[in-house]
């Protein structure tokens, strides 16, 4: 057991070494927090909702004007030929598809969908959604007592259009910018906890290079133990960065991650257990420090802009987001975003499980082929 500290110290002192390891450990994640924190407080302002209108009955219309008194919207009228380049060069953040057929198929109780077009996810489109939802629903009640009725209808449409209400205005905190930044801080965490893995893996790659690792097993350390110091010593790396981002997060930047602090640990810790084996299997398939860099950047970044550490997943295609699901970080933003809309831990336990899982396999991979391959003197 004192071997196996001595080694996992000696990783630690290789590892903060040098200076540019102490910036992808401690300082990269601060920033991390203030990039997500620029990112998604840009997302309070007006949002832009392009509305192309194939019906003309006047209750399309009605509903287009009882949206526009939102404050949050910016109304702007599309025709449908236009709808693809505007969103796609951001001159809407989405677009309204108003159906020909709208205003007879609320008069006989058949309304199906609204189509909705962007490429910004449910960041954007939750907002309009809520407010299509609750006034299509007025509608669709009114059909359901009229029974396809059209006097009934109007004269009911038309009481309740007419009814006097009283608005008081309150400011309300929006949640949601507050749940995209420590997401996002989570997202960017998971980033540079895999990178930190790929520094100590390199530990690993460099006793091989200079005879070190050979020297360590004349003595009583077996491979087993040896790679158990380095898992220690990446572990002690991961819980100081989730400790530097919690601090940061929460003391600094005074965020709500609406998530027990003690559940978000375990969820990190889990999703860092999955880093460390990932850096086990590059130290063990890895001939050199050359080629253990080429491994990582092949893989770490990828994985991590396809399941959503850096923008939301919602913004790619949906068979990009159905592949993405062969990555635990999608696992873990998965868990994040349900407990923040209060489901418990007992809930999301799947995707955790799922995601030590990963971590088990990649365990099991890279142990494996330590003990495979013997041929030390292909290490140059």
């Amino acid at each position: 057991m004192v071997s196996i500290f001595k080694i996992s110290r000696r990783i630690l002192k290789q590892s903060f070494r040098k200076k540019s390891n102490i910036i992808t450990f401690l300082l990269l994640p601060i920033i991390g927090v203030f990039v997500a924190l620029v990112f998604n407080t840009t997302k309070g302002t007006t949002i832009k909702v392009g509305i192309c209108n194939l019906d003309i009955g006047h209750i399309s219309k009605d509903m287009i004007n009882t949206i526009s008194t939102n404050k949050k919207f910016e109304i702007i009228d599309l025709k449908q030929e236009d709808i693809n380049n505007l969103v796609s060069n951001n001159v809407v953040d989405c677009a309204l598809v108003i159906p020909g057929d709208f205003s007879d198929s609320i008069y006989n109780n058949k309304f199906d969908s609204i189509k909705i077009v962007t490429m910004q996810g449910k960041e954007i489109t939750a907002w309009i959604e809520n407010d299509l939802n609750y006034y299509i629903s007025n509608l669709t009640d009114i059909s359901k007592v009229s029974e396809g009725d059209k006097e009934m209808f109007d004269k009911i449409y038309s009481g309740y259009k007419d009814q006097k209400l009283k608005l008081n205005s309150i400011k309300l905190n929006d949640e949601s910018i507050n749940k995209g930044v420590t997401k996002s801080s989570i997202g960017y965490l998971m980033l540079f906890m895999m990178l930190g893995s790929s520094v100590t893996a390199n530990c690993i790659i460099k006793d091989k290079e200079n005879r070190t690792y050979f020297r360590i097993f004349c003595s009583p350390i077996s491979k087993v133990q040896y790679v158990f110091s380095n898992v220690l010593a990446s572990l002690l790396i991961i819980l100081m960065q989730i400790a530097v981002i919690l601090i940061i997060s929460i003391g600094i930047f005074k965020l709500n991650f609406y998530i027990n602090i003690g559940t978000l640990i375990i969820i990190l810790v889990s999703f860092g257990l999955v880093s460390i084996g990932f850096g086990i299997i590059m130290a063990a398939f890895s001939k050199s420090t050359a080629q253990s860099s080429q491994i990582s950047n092949i893989f770490i970044l990828p994985t991590c802009m396809l399941s959503g550490c850096l923008w939301p997943i919602e913004f790619m295609p949906k068979f990009l987001q159905s592949f993405a699901n062969i990555f635990p970080q999608t696992w873990v933003l998965k868990a994040v975003e349900d407990l923040q809309h209060g489901m418990t831990l007992w809930e999301v336990q799947s995707y955790i499980w799922v995601t030590i899982a990963f971590a088990f396999l990649f365990f099991i991979i890279g142990i494996i082929e330590f003990k495979r391959d013997e041929n030390l003197k292909r290490f140059v």
